[in-house]
């Protein structure tokens, strides 16, 4: 049975390039989109049979390592896939309720009307795994910490940042593996292997960890310690006292 989500937006609907192009061709990674006009709105409708959110996906469980090694892949192929055909990167939408996942595959909503930086978004999209994060999952949590740091540069390179993270596919080591990376990779700056001491100490056995349920707080630390002027007060990033 056809299954479809509906974006609108209040503006009037033109049929442009982007919509006659994604009407031609199969793009991989990128859902089947339709656009319509309903009175003075346009609503752009995509094909998700079979499909499961982000975000409903992880609701009731955590993100892990594999998790993120398969968005990242898949990721970077729809940005080449969109860039092949010409289209607007920055259309490709970012939020968890908009990407999809079947068969061991992400796929994503292009939506002709974003305005939104994809870098920027795909930033917030970091904060988003630093939160459903599986803290039981070491290599992951040196992933997510990595990508929420790595994605605060200016200019960052998505490749890169891709490479640096399924290098520890695999590996028991990956944790460190990632680090030693970070700290040599060019053009960077330095990596503070000090953020991390509590992993090492989880890793351990430390009594502060054993004893206490409350794993936040060395992210809340290691976020703070990091933020920088262009990304505001964590707004977006807000934790409720109570869920400490």
């Amino acid at each position: 049975m056809e299954r479809k989500i509906t974006i609108e937006e209040e503006t009037v609907y033109k049929e442009d390039y982007q919509i006659r192009m994604l009407k031609a061709n199969h793009l991989e990674g990128i859902l089947k989109m339709g656009g319509r006009g309903v009175n003075n709105s346009s609503c752009y409708d995509y094909d998700v049979s079979g499909k499961m959110s982000m975000r409903s996906m992880f609701e009731r469980s955590k993100i892990g390592a594999e998790d993120i090694k398969i968005f990242l892949r898949d990721f970077k192929m729809a940005v080449r896939e969109v860039e092949t055909f010409l289209l607007n990167i920055h259309c490709i939408l970012l939020k968890p309720e908009y990407i999809f996942y079947e068969d061991g595959r992400y796929f994503f909503c292009y939506y002709p009307l974003s305005k939104k930086e994809l870098w920027d978004e795909f930033h917030v999209l970091t904060e988003y795994f630093v939160k459903q994060a599986d803290y039981q999952d070491q290599e992951c949590i040196s992933m997510v910490f990595l990508l929420h740091q790595r994605t605060m540069d200016e200019n960052y390179s998505l490749e890169k940042l891709a490479a640096e993270c399924m290098q520890s596919h695999g590996e028991p080591e990956g944790i460190k593996n990632a680090e030693m990376e970070m700290e040599q990779e060019d053009g960077f700056g330095e990596y503070d292997r000090s953020e991390h001491d509590w992993i090492t100490e989880q890793e351990m056995g430390a009594s502060i960890l054993r004893e206490t349920e409350n794993l936040w707080t060395p992210v809340k630390r290691f976020l703070n310690r990091h933020k920088k002027p262009k990304w505001g007060d964590w707004d977006g990033l807000h934790i409720e006292e109570e869920e400490l």
